[in-house]
């Protein structure tokens, strides 16, 4: 799944996925008890062109790594399927898949990753030993946190490979906690992958 959390709007700010590079961190006041709201957003891998993309080029230059080999990205109107160096910012890639036509791409021209998405859903997930999955509350909006039930999912719906989907997070750290670093809570997406051929 090619979907990604990113603390930002302009989602040039992705949250780390396992190794704690860049978390979905806070400090809270544990002895009085301490409440924060996030809004994060949801949207597939993308990434920059480094430099144009001619018709008959069968090398993409990215501006940063990503995408995996394989896989299928769209820029413009053309789909193209990576065929090499994923993981990298140079890919060998095939041209004008599943019945598009190559075009010429400008530097500064997004790719992402081709794939639809329905049934988006996000929980969060305690990894490791006290489940404090309950100190969260996962909404769609702002306003709907207060009523969003600890703990639980939040249903997002569908979204298209180039859209980006926002939602709230609360964390509400219980009066008389203990100073921790809080390491294993996760935020987990699921949803229906589909090609956008």
């Amino acid at each position: 799944m090619t979907l990604h959390i990113y603390m930002d709007a302009a989602l040039t700010d992705p949250l780390s996925e396992g190794d704690l590079s860049n978390p979905d961190q806070d400090v809270f006041n544990g002895t009085d008890g301490d409440s924060k709201d996030r809004q994060l957003f949801l949207a597939n891998e993308w990434a920059t062109l480094a430099q144009a993309l001619s018709i008959d080029d069968v090398v993409l230059e990215l501006t940063a790594p990503g995408f995996a080999s394989t896989e299928l990205i769209v820029i413009g109107a053309e789909q193209l399927r990576i065929v090499n160096g994923g993981g990298t910012s140079s890919l060998t890639i095939e041209r004008g898949y599943g019945g598009t036509q190559p075009a010429e791409h400008q530097a500064g021209a997004l790719a992402y990753s081709a794939y639809d998405y329905s049934q988006i859903q996000v929980q969060v997930t305690d990894t490791a030993e006290t489940d404090e999955s309950s100190w969260v509350r996962l909404a769609a909006s702002q306003e709907h946190l207060d009523s969003a039930d600890p703990g639980a999912s939040v249903d997002l719906g569908p979204k298209n490979y180039s859209a980006s989907l926002s939602f709230w997070r609360r964390i509400t750290v219980p009066a008389g906690t203990p100073v921790q670093n809080k390491t294993d809570l996760k935020l987990r997406v699921t949803a229906m992958e589909s090609p956008i051929l």
